[in-house]
């Protein structure tokens, strides 16, 4: 081989190294920022205030069908809260660390990973959230339709003992549904200011 080949074939494998240097730079940039990306929506998904709404739901000592499900969700955002967010956070430790050593493909599988697993996070707290949400909505829309009702109901209480004698014989059987009425009006009550706003609801149904 003469001086010039061998000058030509130096040349040759030094450009080819500066380019698979280029891109192995280029790729491990790149992961840089989809890792910087995933880090950052991990930190925003466990910065929302899931705590402080699970605080309210729980201050307003619920019972029955509430309760059940208020522990479900609860239990639920605790095992994302110890359990998620760190397996995420290993993960995200264990791809920077391919990245780093140039591992480009397991750093992708590893961010790949890391994608569906903060997507299956957002999603549940998304369903947290829209239940404490719910429960907390109930107790509230309660209140408001029991005060519309016992309006519509003083009305017709007062409207029969006006004039009694207009409803004939039919008066013995509407006293007996008001007396009705009056007894469930007592129990929802009982269930929603106990705590069970979901079971109160029922009997608006």
């Amino acid at each position: 081989m003469s001086n010039n080949q061998l000058i030509i074939t130096l040349i040759g494998i030094a450009v080819l190294l500066l380019i698979a240097f280029a891109v192995a730079i280029l790729l491990r940039k790149r992961n840089e920022s989809r890792l910087a990306a995933l880090e950052e929506r991990k930190e925003e998904l466990y910065n929302l205030p899931v705590n402080d709404e699970v605080e309210v739901v729980k201050n307003m000592h619920l019972i029955g069908q509430s309760q059940v499900a208020f522990r479900e969700w609860n239990q639920k955002w605790v095992d994302l809260s110890l359990n998620s967010f760190a397996d995420i956070e290993n993960n995200l430790f264990e791809a920077e660390g391919y990245n780093n050593s140039f591992r480009f493909l397991k750093a992708k599988h590893q961010i790949d990973q890391i994608e569906s697993q903060i997507q299956l996070v957002e999603e549940d707290i998304a369903a947290i959230r829209n239940a404490l949400s719910e429960l907390e909505k109930q107790e509230s829309k309660n209140s408001g339709r029991v005060l519309h009702a016992l309006d519509l109901f003083e009305k017709l209480q007062n409207t029969v003992a006006e004039d009694p004698e207009k409803y004939g014989q039919a008066l013995p059987e509407i006293e007996k549904q008001l007396e009705n009425i009056q007894s469930e009006f007592s129990q929802f009550v009982t269930l929603n200011s106990s705590g069970d706003p979901v079971e109160a609801a029922g009997y608006f149904r």
